[in-house]
């Protein structure tokens, strides 16, 4: 008997063994029967994924786009880990960081240039002239990001406007509804709008370099998720090969998403600027990246307009690992 349960003990404790190394290496395995989960919102940018997507260059059951009304929901579900990784502004990646969380940027995505405005109603010509008046802005720092350096180049403050907080889907109704004087908007109803009669009051070409979009990805995702992040990244490229070699068919898939026209899509997208892999390279990896002093600088005006609760260690937010493993 003594025998039958020393042997039975062993069993035991071998079993608990074999399950403990088990659980062991499928947390430091890529997790091939989960896909890797990014969070997106809707912005002309940002297409370039779903472009991959729908040409086979991402495979869902490797990476799964998970889209959400606003960038504050995408913010949410990263706090929750509800995604593993998301597009987004590199203000709301100073945001994160700040709150303790470990945003790492893997890529840069686009760089604005006048794909970010305030358009203002027919009869407004001038940022000076929204001086009490109504400017809807979504809330979150991006928009009050481009408002405030709106104001600060026209020598005015946010108290001289009166500021209506607006989610992205409503800043279309309430421009038209004349709710509100002003939005502070981007693509694609930035396009809608001016097609409409808006008029172009500020935009992110006059902040150069200013407004850039990044992918990140969760800190405790990196080791565990190689594979299936240098998927991600392969697929964001060839989608850009595919906007400049394939352009027509390519806007059209994006226009029939967002929905804005073909011609529109096209002209969108000569106000902003997506680097290449060797471009991207030197933005994150060089010595020191060329990102960084923007970044900086980005914190310290945010800093100043009280838009960031605390200064973040910058040079800690870049991970150059995923870009170095892809080929040209």
């Amino acid at each position: 008997m003594k025998t039958r349960s020393t042997f039975s003990f062993r069993v035991s404790r071998a079993l608990l063994l074999l399950l403990s190394l088990s659980l062991l290496l499928s947390a430091c395995s890529d997790h091939p029967d989960r896909p890797l989960r990014i969070g997106t919102k809707s912005w002309l940018g940002y297409e370039p994924l779903f472009l991959a997507r729908d040409r086979g260059h991402l495979q869902e059951q490797t990476v799964r786009l998970v889209e959400y009304p606003s960038a504050s929901e995408v913010i949410r579900a990263l706090r929750n880990n509800a995604i593993d990784g998301a597009a987004l502004t590199v203000d709301e990646v100073l945001l994160l960081a700040a709150d303790g969380l470990n945003p790492r940027i893997v890529l840069v995505m686009d760089i604005s240039h006048g794909g970010d405005a305030i358009l203002g109603q027919p009869g407004i010509e001038h940022i000076g002239e929204l001086a009490g008046h109504r400017v809807g802005v979504e809330s979150g720092a991006m928009g009050a990001y481009v408002l405030s350096r709106a104001l600060e180049q026209n020598d005015m403050t946010s108290a001289d406007v009166t500021i209506s907080s607006l989610d992205v889907h409503e800043h279309e109704n309430a421009f038209r509804n004349k709710q509100i004087d002003a939005v502070v908007t981007f693509e694609p109803v930035l396009s809608r709008l001016l097609a409409e009669g808006a008029v172009r009051l500020f935009d992110s070409s006059q902040i150069p370099g200013e407004i850039v979009d990044v992918l990140v990805i969760r800190e405790d995702v990196l080791t565990q998720r190689q594979k299936s992040i240098k998927h991600l990244l392969s697929g964001w490229f060839q989608a850009l090969n595919l906007l400049q070699t394939d352009t027509g068919p390519s806007a059209e898939s994006i226009a029939a998403r967002l929905p804005i026209t073909a011609p529109q899509v096209v002209e969108a997208l000569d106000r902003m600027r997506f680097p290449t892999l060797a471009e991207n390279r030197r933005l994150l990896a060089g010595e020191p990246p060329e990102l960084a002093q923007p970044t900086r600088r980005l914190m310290q005006v945010m800093r100043s307009h009280r838009l960031l609760p605390r200064e973040v260690e910058t040079e800690d937010l870049f991970e150059t690992r995923p870009l170095s493993g892809l080929d040209q």
